[in-house]
């Protein structure tokens, strides 16, 4: 990704994403937890790696700080307002790595609603990174994640030939796509043009719901794409 133009919130309402799943978990509601984990469990593990823990430690206290943020009264105090949710998270994180919480105290609370799967994600490590930076680049591979699923929940039967145009790689011509989709180039090109676009505006709206105000979003579009 290289489009560092991006404008606007583009209309849409995403009301599982960020501060507003944060604020749907104070409720304790299942599926927003679940979510919470998914998204933001991998820029945790990973800034626990960074900080000199193994791959076993480094599993069990990114597990048991979010047995912590569910089961403590830290959902409760939270309140949409409070600057950029990236900075709230990792600030929470680093409280509760200096409280030295064991692995044995966490597990003990019970079991997350995601195992952690780190075999792939241990290629990473072998970039020389500090661990704020590997934090904000894994934050950014969510972000980006989330967008793409919801352009491919859009495209429906187009996002796979739409998708190799978006992605790092070897990409196909547009008359190639065309074949693939049983269209014309020129329907091609407008369709690429249109997928983009969408893609740029759900980051932006992905992005908007961890801050607070234009200034803090421009600032958290920057970093994004310097992350990439």
């Amino acid at each position: 990704m290289t489009d560092t133009t991006l404008g606007g919130s583009g209309g849409y309402d995403f009301q599982s994403t960020m501060w507003s799943l944060v604020l749907r978990a104070k409720d304790k509601r299942e599926e927003a937890l679940n979510q919470l984990f998914s998204i933001y469990w991998k820029p945790i593990y990973f800034y626990i790696r960074r900080k000199g823990k193994n791959i076993e430690d480094a599993k069990d206290l990114a597990q048991g700080f979010f047995i912590h943020f569910f089961e403590s009264d830290l959902l409760d105090r939270v309140q949409k307002g409070r600057g950029r949710f990236k900075n709230y998270l990792l600030a929470t994180l680093e409280h509760y790595l200096a409280n030295e919480y064991r692995k044995a105290h966490a597990l003990k609370r019970g079991k997350p609603p995601v195992s952690l799967d780190v075999e792939l994600l241990e290629d990473e490590m072998r970039v020389e990174e500090s661990p704020e930076k590997h934090f904000r680049r894994a934050w950014c591979m969510a972000i980006l994640q989330r967008a793409m699923d919801g352009l491919g929940k859009e495209l429906g039967g187009k996002w796979a030939a739409v998708r190799k145009h978006l992605v790092p790689g070897d990409r196909p011509s547009y008359q190639e796509t065309a074949e693939e989709l049983k269209t014309t180039v020129t329907d091609v090109t407008n369709i690429l043009h249109r997928a983009r676009k969408s893609l740029r505006e759900r980051i932006v709206a992905e992005i908007r719901e961890t801050v607070e105000t234009e200034e803090e979003l421009q600032e958290e579009l920057k970093e994004f794409f310097e992350s990439f």
